[in-house]
């Protein structure tokens, strides 16, 4: 046990999207080695999570964060993360005020509004309406759109009977998203709000809640039903998500809630 490094952690749910948490400043945590994050994320042999997030310096902004996803690989960025790791820092001892936080691809404003964090997500990119995509099942019209990490939306009558490990994971492996494969959104629009559900790239399953996604659904739904600002959103979990925007896309920002679960210390 002497020769065993302890390295503190706290996990946090970000509307039914769990992490754990890492203060990785002083760049302890071995993040070459995959088997510990997906160790860490083990259900049933871990601590259990849909991935891990390092909150470490940053040369760019206030801090930075890293998020591995629960088979090991590392994502670009988190929606639902970053709101959690807004309340990391205030764990940490942090003043609750404006950060400015560094992910792989882009640098993002977080704010707190009370008990909610108010995400600045930035302006998607890569957007493709109306693409026809080839399934088992017949064509499908599916909508892609980058909002920190790939999303297709597809939206549907009623999202409780989709299939969403068979037909999420033949979108999301489909030849039309290659190389890097897409995150997959079924969205059902019920009366003034969207319920997604969403199969996750690199948790390869559906997810509580994605933060990306929601932001991805609600602008599409915004340009195929001409949704105005803010778009309410509920994930898999049916808490509340806002999802606001200006002009085409513009000063995107995501606000919703993000809850401390419990800390505790793991043995390398």
């Amino acid at each position: 046990m002497a020769n065993r490094k302890l390295i503190p952690f706290s996990k946090y749910s970000g509307a039914g999207n769990d992490f754990v948490l890492i203060d990785n400043r002083r760049e302890t945590f071995p993040v070459h080695h995959q088997h510990v994050i997906v160790k860490l994320c083990d259900r049933r042999h871990g601590v259990g999570a849909d991935g891990v997030i390092l909150l470490e310096d940053s040369r760019k902004a206030d801090f930075k964060m890293r998020i591995f996803n629960s088979d090991g690989s590392e994502a670009e960025m988190c929606g639902n993360g970053i709101r959690c790791l807004a309340k990391f820092l205030l764990e940490l001892g942090f003043h609750p005020q404006p950060y400015r936080i560094e992910t792989m691809e882009r640098i993002l404003k977080i704010d707190y509004q009370g008990e909610q964090v108010a995400v600045e997500m930035g302006n998607p990119e890569d957007l493709r309406w109306h693409q026809t995509v080839h399934l088992k099942g017949g064509a499908r019209t599916l909508h892609a759109l980058n909002t920190g990490v790939p999303h297709a939306v597809c939206f549907v009558e009623d999202v409780e009977t989709v299939d969403i490990a068979a037909m999420g994971r033949e979108i999301r492996t489909h030849t039309h998203f290659s190389p890097k494969g897409t995150n997959v959104n079924f969205v059902q629009k019920a009366d003034d709000e969207l319920w997604v559900r969403t199969y996750e790239r690199g948790v390869e399953a559906e997810t509580l809640a994605c933060g990306t996604g929601l932001t991805a659904s609600a602008l599409a739904a915004a340009k195929i039903y001409g949704l105005k600002s803010p778009v309410t959103v509920r994930p898999r979990s049916r808490e509340q998500i806002k999802i606001g925007f200006e002009n085409d896309f513009e000063h995107v920002t995501m606000t919703g809630p993000a809850t401390h679960v419990f800390h505790g210390v793991f043995t390398l």
